[in-house]
């Protein structure tokens, strides 16, 4: 099995759950005033924010950032802010922006199963590319901490439903609304031999992909977001990383781009090569391709009128980065979910940042902890 059952942190019932569960950290990365409003909102109250390091941050000290987040564990840890779910599934049921309900199932993978290089024949793939310079402040705060807290979300290609079709959700443990506009968020324990016919379920989809990718090696499941913390674990050596897995089939999943906005540059040159300082770019046949040639051009760019690049997931948020002084933005199409699968098999990882999963404030919020070591 790649994919089982865990012993699940959740907060206790004493703790506050709208004020616990925030966004992924990798969010929000150009606007710190939204994790300083976060900050202002969660106060005192336990919360998952002091277990985590966002990007917005990553310029200040980090080291003693990560020193605080492994104090701020133990100590939770010791306090009893948090009751066990042990030998579980979580069943997650979010309801998105768009009123949208996205179903989810935490557990663990096994990372033994999974391998991030471009030439990857593993299970579990990347599907983007890994961008070694980003592991080391997320390795800061691995190494030397007593949980793990992930937002990683990963596919898997289920056009039968069968494992979440054999979902009977159990006890309720936790229902509630999501601050800053994240929309609803409830969860359900799976244990047992409701967990039973789950496993049984994804044991047939690892036999379906065998059987479809004869000859070559399968993808049973793709990483959806979270790539990067999964690549920590595994560089820190751990055996397993808590993750949800979702069905790209569902309804629910939907891609959306990752723009690039310039910070900092002469705009003046890209203003006439596209008329405007935002570009909008038309789709094109070979997705990976149109991220590889933008990468390119925004590198060139940079190189010649200097400046730096940031992703940015929503639309207006680009649009009106990209509107300011001394700025530029590229608006980039979406990807087809239905390629996905088939494109990483034959022709390995999409370039970095190439899509994104619905919009930024649907991204994964944290909620499920396990202890490491």
């Amino acid at each position: 099995m790649i994919f089982k059952r865990a012993d699940i942190l959740l907060p206790s019932p004493e703790v506050d759950p709208e004020k616990w569960s925030v966004i992924a950290c990798d969010q929000h990365s150009a606007e710190p005033e939204y994790w300083d409003e976060l900050d202002r909102f969660v106060g005192s109250a336990p919360s998952s924010l002091r277990m985590i390091l966002p990007e917005a941050y990553l310029s200040r000290d980090n080291d003693r950032r990560a020193e605080h987040v492994h104090d701020v564990m133990r100590d939770y840890l010791a306090s009893g802010v948090f009751q066990e779910i042990p030998e579980s599934y979580v069943y997650v049921e979010r309801t998105l922006s768009s009123g949208v309900c996205r179903r989810g199932l935490v557990g663990m993978v096994d990372l033994d199963a999974y391998d991030y290089s471009r030439d990857s024949s593993s299970p579990i793939r990347a599907t983007e590319g890994t961008v070694e310079e980003r592991l080391p402040a997320r390795i800061r705060i691995r190494k030397g901490a007593a949980l793990e807290m992930p937002h990683i979300m990963i596919f898997i290609h289920d056009p039968e439903n069968r494992v979440f079709g054999s979902i009977e959700p159990g006890r309720l443990l936790y229902d509630f609304e999501l601050n800053c506009g994240g929309g609803h968020l409830v969860g359900h324990q799976v244990t047992g031999k409701a967990a039973d016919k789950v496993d049984a379920a994804f044991a047939c989809l690892a036999d379906e992909a065998a059987e479809k990718y004869a000859g070559m090696a399968p993808a049973v499941m793709a990483i959806g977001d979270g790539n990067h913390s999964l690549a920590t674990a595994k560089k820190c050596g751990d055996k397993y990383a808590l993750a949800e897995i979702v069905n790209i089939c569902d309804d629910s999943i939907e891609f959306e781009p990752i723009h690039r906005v310039l910070f900092g540059t002469d705009p003046s040159e890209f203003e006439k090569k596209f008329g405007s300082r935002i570009a909008k770019i038309p789709p094109a046949d070979n997705y990976a391709a149109l991220i590889a040639e933008t990468d390119r051009f925004c590198s060139e760019y940079l190189k010649k009128h200097g400046g730096s690049v940031d992703y940015i997931h929503n639309d207006d948020a680009a649009i009106a980065m990209g509107s300011r002084k001394g700025c530029a933005a590229i608006l980039l199409p979406a990807l087809n979910k239905e390629q996905l699968f088939d494109s990483i098999v034959k022709n390995g990882p999409f370039p970095k940042k190439s899509f994104s999963i619905g919009c930024s404030a649907d991204k994964r919020y944290y909620m499920e902890c396990r202890k490491l070591g």
